[in-house]
C-alpha cells in the first residue's frame, strides 16, 4: 500500500477505524473522515504512534454537499486524489 492513498469514512470508531489502522499499518497514507473530530484526532494520535501517516477531515457521509470539499481536504495534504476509498 506504499504511496497509496486512502479515504476512509467512519474512521473514529469501528471498523473504519480499524480498517484506517490497517492501511496505515502497511504504507497508506490514511485521511479519516467521520462526525467526530476529537475521536478522529485520537485515532490519528494512535496511528502516528505507530509510524503511519494520517490526516483528519470533517465529514458527514449523509451531507452530500461536504463530499467535494472533504476529498478537496484530503487531496490538498496529500498533494494527489485517495487511491482506494474505504467506508464502514
Amino acid at each position: 500500500m506504499t504511496g497509496k492513498v486512502a479515504f476512509v469514512t467512519g474512521a473514529s470508531s469501528g471498523l473504519g477505524a480499524r480498517f484506517a489502522e490497517v492501511l496505515a499499518a502497511n504504507g497508506a497514507r490514511v485521511a479519516l473522515a467521520g462526525r467526530r473530530r476529537d475521536a478522529l484526532e485520537a485515532r490519528a494520535d494512535l496511528i502516528r504512534s505507530r509510524g503511519g501517516t494520517v490526516e483528519v477531515v470533517d465529514f458527514d457521509v449523509r451531507d452530500h454537499a461536504r463530499i467535494a470539499p472533504a476529498m478537496d481536504a484530503a487531496e490538498a495534504g496529500s498533494q494527489k486524489m485517495p487511491s482506494l476509498e474505504a467506508s464502514s
